[in-house]
């Protein structure tokens, strides 16, 4: 008995040693691809400099030269720092979750640092519970898309850096002042056809630009769309997140829209909705009983009974950890094990047209008692499908046709597969349905959202006074309530940035399963281009 114990003991000691290689070589091998990325990346900055610099005298060359050469010290000496949680000061609470927590941060540092004050929120999660829960590769997913999408991307919450320490992971992100869609839509309980119309724009780009990094991102919903200070929405939580591809930039939503516009003009104006080709079926037509496409928002009567409250039962959905109202039904039939059921980027979609379903109606279109209950609606859709007489009829048909397109089977859903191998991009397909005929995508950013998060015309000041706000200020807590106003509140019972013991550097030389989950985002060089 004590020999079949050692060898067991044996065993799982040899399996942990052969891990921790495994760990050190990628390790290793990562860093390599790094150096050799970042020496390439100088070189070709160098090679653009010289070639700016041709037919100028030597000694302007070579002043020139010298201002590269200290911009790439800098740069160097900023990407080594080590981020811990000792370079943030906490401000507030404005998450709280089974695995962590997110907070309102300030960044900690010198005056004349740039970084200095800069306001974030702050994602902590206790690598314990992503162990027991088996939550691993799913944060080291979100923070892969994160750190590939550029901070020029609209579509998506910058991720400035991850980092970890013995106990916890954290991600700092960018703060989106606004609260999520989910709260707007508690607060106004249905929104127009306008207003939807604007946000699943919105909505249809940021998962277009999630698919261009090769991920679907599979947990699309109202509380994982945040809104920033202008009314504009962003997608966050990529924890589920799973990669399907390599990143092709032609597929995103501004390279759509400008190849769009390239088919219609030749390159110039504005893309005009009445020049598309359409995607969908065109106005006035609905499908037929026998189409593939069909679904009970087209054929039902409408006498299912409504909800007894359905602002209360939105409310009890929101309140539901993992509530399935989202999911696509083919991920549904492969969690349960059906055979031949796999699915594609085009569950995104399904989710997308959940939450207009959301918008317009005020409830989910397959809202039950019970989470078991939901997901026995959403695998019979066909035959639970079904959107209120009332609602319908205040409806375009466009408006119920592109619904059509999104909440039907996945071989001919928006974003399906043409022939069983190419896929379809879906954003282009949403772009060119005669719903977003008349949508004007090339200003869409350009004007504020048409639903207001509370406080708007204040944030930019506020998060300003906030990054030099001494926290023994009256002003100070007045400050954080206005700032976090579209957010729950939840009792601060302290963190890691309040302890001294948190303030040390915390020493790389455990290679555990969050090994290489650090990363950086480092601000690109500046080329001293000569003055013409």
């Amino acid at each position: 008995m004590a020999s079949h114990i050692d060898e067991d003991a044996v065993a799982a000691a040899d399996k942990e040693m052969e891990e921790r290689a495994n760990r050190a070589k990628e390790l290793l091998s990562q860093r390599y691809e790094g150096l050799k990325k970042k020496q390439d990346q100088k070189k070709h900055r160098k090679m653009l400099l010289e070639r700016e610099m041709v037919g100028l005298p030597e000694n302007q060359k070579h002043e020139l030269r010298s201002a590269l050469e200290q911009e790439e010290v800098l740069i160097d000496k900023e990407s080594r720092k080590k981020m811990s949680v000792a370079d943030f000061e906490s401000l507030a609470v404005i998450g709280r979750g089974a695995f962590g927590e997110v907070r309102l941060v300030r960044r900690r540092g010198k005056i004349d640092d740039p970084q200095f004050g800069e306001i974030f929120a702050l994602k902590s999660m206790k690598k314990e519970m992503m162990v027991m829960k088996n939550q691993v590769h799913h944060v080291k997913a979100e923070r892969d898309v994160l750190s590939k999408a550029d901070t020029s991307n609209r579509w998506l919450t910058v991720l400035h850096s991850s980092f970890f320490d013995e106990t916890h992971i954290y991600m700092a992100m960018e703060f989106m002042p606004g609260g999520d869609l989910m709260s707007l839509l508690i607060k106004e309980d249905t929104f127009s056809e306008e207003v939807t119309r604007f946000f699943m724009a919105e909505a249809a780009s940021a998962i277009s630009s999630v698919h261009a990094l090769g991920y679907i991102h599979r947990d699309i919903k109202p509380d994982n769309m945040l809104l920033d200070a202008r009314g504009h929405l962003k997608l966050t939580d990529l924890g589920l997140c799973k990669k399907v591809g390599e990143v092709s930039p032609s597929e995103s939503p501004e390279k759509v829209l400008d190849s769009l516009r390239k088919e219609l003009h030749g390159g110039g104006g504005m893309i005009s909705m009445g020049d598309v080709p359409e995607g969908g079926t065109g106005p006035k037509k609905h499908r037929s009983q026998g189409d593939v496409m069909a679904m009970s928002i087209d054929d039902g009567d409408g006498t299912r009974p409504e909800p007894r409250d359905p602002k209360l039962r939105r409310e009890l959905a929101y309140s539901t950890v993992g509530t399935p109202d989202y999911i696509a039904p083919e991920v549904l039939a492969a969690q349960n094990g059906a055979s031949g059921y796999s699915y594609t980027s085009a569950v995104d979609w399904w989710s997308l047209g959940v939450i207009m379903f959301e918008c317009l109606v005020g409830y989910t279109p397959f809202y039950a008692d019970d989470p078991v209950s939901t997901c026995r609606k959403i695998l019979r859709w066909r035959k639970s499908l079904e959107m209120p007489a009332e609602t319908k009829a205040q409806l375009s048909p466009e408006c119920i046709d592109f619904l059509s397109c999104l909440l039907t089977g996945p071989e001919s859903r928006i974003g399906a597969s043409r022939d069983g191998t190419e896929f379809e991009n879906g954003f282009k397909r949403v772009v060119q349905h005669p719903w977003f005929r008349s949508f004007d995508w090339d200003n869409m950013h350009e004007r504020e959202g048409p639903l207001l998060p509370s406080g708007t015309r204040e944030f930019p000041e506020l998060l300003e006074y906030l990054k030099t706000c001494p926290k023994s200020d009256p002003r100070f807590k007045p400050l954080v309530d206005r700032a976090t106003q579209n957010f729950d509140t939840f009792e601060d019972f302290g963190s890691a940035m309040d302890e001294s013991k948190s303030w040390r550097v915390f020493k790389h030389t455990q290679l555990d399963q969050f090994y290489n989950y650090e990363f950086r985002r480092v601000r690109k060089p500046r080329l001293p281009l000569p003055e013409i």
